[in-house]
């Protein structure tokens, strides 16, 4: 391994190869659409098979579904700090996305007459997908249901893999009911985005479909747009980190290896505009990745020609962040925190030395449900603001009419609506 060396047009044409890898594959969404088609067609039985064809998990159609009786015998079960840290992760989301909520209500009269006040409304129903698998992903449980909780959506479905086993079954279900969630489906991937977004025996359709996930899951939400709203596309984890030689190498490398262990398709890569500190960085990953089996998701994910990259300038360095769009960034240099003000496209920024992003992903209480695949040049994280929608109240009194007609009056008719005109009045 060592640095790529990049400058000039360079950068944009390296931006384009990163972005490449996670491009949609075409045969992927023709089995995606065989999946939602067969889970339309089949409901619950479609399901039950997929489960233990995909998951490996026999289970009947009577247990695809918990709801918080059975959450609540499971919160009383799972160890005690596993209990308390769920709360207290909770507590965190929760004070920060009704700070959010609260900044949204506002009045606002002008001169004339007219008021506008602008009011939110909760969505009615909403599923959130929550990955599994290999092991419960019980913080992204709170990160997609507290949101919705504080923002008083009226019923809450969490869609995740069936576990093999009782103890993370248990942790799942008591994330769940720690985050407000109304149901649990024991599904995962694309056939879970469809039940949701068209309901099955057992399911009842949904207004939106959120949450993160691998290539399927990600190719589903985007099959089923049309007929369903979604939050963004949130596929596998992607992170860029900037440092220099005052970073704290080793730590670099552990937070790289902490985000290329969630699988395939994840892109992790190090930028910096200073040549030791990419030397150094290289000799410590390489050395790091050698202790790694040969097959490993980590070492396949960072044995990439770009996964440690050498620029002219910091300048450079922020225009390929910004060329690649990343769900995550990390600052990972005190020295550097200025350039968080110049970045305009990333997910999330988590800023110094020693603060890596798996701080956000556990602690922070900002959310780790990030856009992937160069969404984040167009949005940020998942907030309570993907549950709520802003409605405008508009009041006038009676003689606001006839003050403004011949000013919107003009308006009217330039665009040939001449009943909009009639309507003010003379």
């Amino acid at each position: 391994m060592k640095p790529m060396r990049v400058s000039g047009r360079e950068v944009e044409s390296l931006a384009r190869e990163v972005r490449a890898a996670a491009q949609r594959d075409q045969r992927l969404s023709e089995v995606v659409r065989r999946i939602i088609a067969e889970v339309r067609a089949r409901g619950d039985r479609a399901l039950v098979e997929m489960a233990r064809e995909f998951d490996g998990v026999e289970m009947d159609e009577d247990g695809l579904i918990s709801g918080r009786r059975e959450m609540e015998e499971a919160a009383g079960k799972v160890d005690a700090m596993l209990l308390r840290s769920l709360r207290r992760l909770s507590a965190r989301i929760r004070r920060l996305e009704a700070k959010r909520l609260r900044g949204l209500a506002f009045r606002l009269r002008y001169p004339e007459g007219t008021v506008i006040e602008s009011v939110w409304r909760p969505i009615g129903s909403v599923g959130c997908y929550a990955p599994g698998g290999r092991a419960p992903y019980v913080s992204t449980v709170l990160m997609l249901g507290v949101p919705a909780a504080v923002a008083g959506v009226g019923r809450k479905v969490l869609a995740t893999p069936p576990p093999k086993g009782e103890e993370a079954r248990e942790a799942v279900l008591a994330a769940a009911w720690v985050a407000g969630f109304d149901e649990v489906l024991w599904s995962g991937g694309a056939q879970a985005i469809a039940a949701l977004a068209y309901g099955t025996e057992r399911v009842r359709p949904v207004e939106k479909v959120l949450g993160p996930g691998n290539r399927y899951v990600a190719e589903a939400k985007r099959q089923v747009q049309a007929d369903v709203a979604v939050d963004m596309v949130a596929g596998p984890t992607e992170l860029v980190v900037l440092f220099d030689g005052r970073s704290e190498i080793s730590l670099v490398v552990e937070d790289m290896m902490a985000q290329a262990e969630h699988g395939p398709g994840t892109i992790v890569m190090a930028v910096t505009a200073e040549e030791r500190a990419a030397e150094e960085l290289v000799s410590t990953l390489s050395s790091a990745l050698r202790s790694l089996p040969e097959g490993s998701a980590v070492r396949q994910n960072l044995s990439r020609d770009w996964t440690v990259v050498l620029v002219d300038d910091w300048d450079e360095a922020v225009r390929l962040v910004d060329a690649v769009a990343p769900e995550h960034l990390s600052i990972a240099s005190n020295d550097l925190k200025h350039l968080a003000k110049r970045v305009r496209n990333a997910g999330a920024i988590t800023v110094g030395k020693g603060v890596p992003s798996v701080l956000l992903d556990y602690f922070a209480g900002a959310s780790h449900v990030l856009p992937t695949g160069g969404w984040a040049r167009t949005r940020g994280g998942l907030t309570v603001l993907d549950y709520v929608k802003l409605v405008h109240v508009v009041r006038a009194g009676p003689t606001v009419r006839s003050r403004v007609s011949r000013e919107v009056g003009v308006l009217a008719e330039v665009e040939g609506l001449t009943h909009h005109r009639r309507a003010l009045g003379p």
